[in-house]
């Protein structure tokens, strides 16, 4: 919860970019978590799309692609020990589109908060015109 509040109060707060789109997976990862537990006044953004996924399959799915991005993370970042990939940012280049597989990413970090500085680095630059 921290890490969204932090995406919402920095990466989202009055002088961010426009253009910027994030989308936010949330799923059971503790015990007590629950869709009917789920704090939606941490992402209040519009620019803030929120999917439920039930399952953890997109943590997952992105556990299985870790050695394709495993050199575009962030320095700090913990070392996933389990078969989802939580509390975590992907970020993508403006022009990235999901086909068949997912797109590349520009960089990753798990924890948010441990990974923030240089999620706000190449944010900022993959926004630069």
């Amino acid at each position: 919860m921290n890490g969204a509040r932090w995406v919402q109060q920095t990466l989202l707060g009055p002088s961010a970019k426009t253009s910027l789109r994030v989308y936010a997976v949330w799923f059971n990862m503790f015990p007590g978590d629950s869709r009917a537990r789920w704090r939606s006044d941490l992402l209040t953004d519009s620019r803030v799309v929120h999917y439920w996924d039930a399952q953890g399959a997109v943590g997952r799915l992105y556990f299985q692609t870790l050695p394709q991005i495993w050199e575009k993370r962030a320095a700090d970042t913990a070392t996933p020990q389990d078969l989802a990939l939580w509390d975590a940012y992907l970020l993508y280049p403006p022009d990235a589109q999901w086909n068949d597989e997912p797109p590349d990413v520009v960089s990753w970090g798990a924890t948010i908060l441990s990974t923030a500085d240089r999620l706000s680095r190449d944010l900022e630059d993959a926004l630069k015109p």
